[in-house]
């Protein structure tokens, strides 16, 4: 018994000597965790819903397969409150976005464009409505969403302009907006084309009772902006569209969420 002892001893004074000689390499070479990336998100159907699929969590969730040195998180935020926002350290980052839309001379980077989509206007189908009725804005009443920028208001966003200037009402919801138009309330209402092939594809009846303008307000160039002196570069982001890009990933996402670029 008093052998077995010694025998266990000795290969303790053994295990102890042997993790003794790599601690200094583990205090020196410690594991990194990944850094913390918050990425600002805001009510945009379809690429932020406030319920079901999100586009935004899905790149995310792309974005965090691909790597180990960054998390990549969603944080909440609103169309009028998201400059202050970034500019605070709130969030780092906020996808699908444009530099047009309110950020010129803010401390931000755009990274490449790597998905295009657009905005349409919808009418109320009719006996003689064709889409001429699309020619001029001008005497049309519109319905948009509060705190988007677009191309016929000269990206103003000031709900006051909108609607002294241009005839427009801003209000909290696409879906609302459309069935308004369809009510009569309004001659037209403005939404992202996406939001609009994927809103119609369960609501066929509606779908007959609308008019969708070929002519669009403006083209998306949705690119990701970067808070500049964050824990992430454009350059980092660009590298990492790049290679979900050429490996299927990022097509993979617009397929399955009925996006065509």
């Amino acid at each position: 018994m008093t052998g077995f002892v010694a025998r266990r001893v000795a290969l303790s004074a053994v295990f102890s000597a042997a993790l003794l000689s790599v601690m200094p390499a583990l205090i020196a070479h410690p594991a990194q965790a990944a850094t913390l990336v918050k990425v600002g998100a805001y009510e945009f159907p379809p690429y932020v819903t406030d319920s079901g699929p999100s586009l935004t969590r899905d790149l995310l969730d792309l974005l965090n397969a691909a790597q180990d040195d960054w998390r990549f998180e969603l944080v909440p935020t609103s169309p009028q409150r998201r400059y202050e926002d970034l500019e605070q350290g709130r969030f780092d980052a906020i996808a699908f976005e444009s530099l047009a839309w309110g950020w010129k001379g803010r401390p931000v980077d755009a990274t490449r464009v790597f998905l295009r989509d657009a905005e349409v206007f919808v009418a109320k189908a009719g006996p003689g409505i064709d889409q001429s009725i699309f020619d001029s804005l001008e005497g049309k009443t519109i319905l948009g969403r509060l705190g988007y920028h677009y191309a016929f208001a000269n990206f103003d966003s000031d709900p006051k302009t909108l609607e002294q200037r241009h005839h427009t009402r801003v209000t909290v919801t696409h879906e609302g907006n459309v069935r308004n138009v369809v009510a009569g309330r309004a001659t037209f209402a403005i939404v992202t084309r996406s939001f609009l092939n994927q809103f119609l594809k369960g609501e066929p009846d509606l779908a007959r009772r609308i008019l969708v303008s070929e002519r669009t307000d403006q083209i998306y160039e949705h690119t990701i902006l970067v808070r500049r002196g964050g824990p992430v570069t454009v350059e980092a982001l660009n590298a990492l569209l790049d290679r979900l890009e050429a490996d299927g990933r990022l097509g993979a996402l617009w397929t399955r969420n009925g996006i065509t670029p």
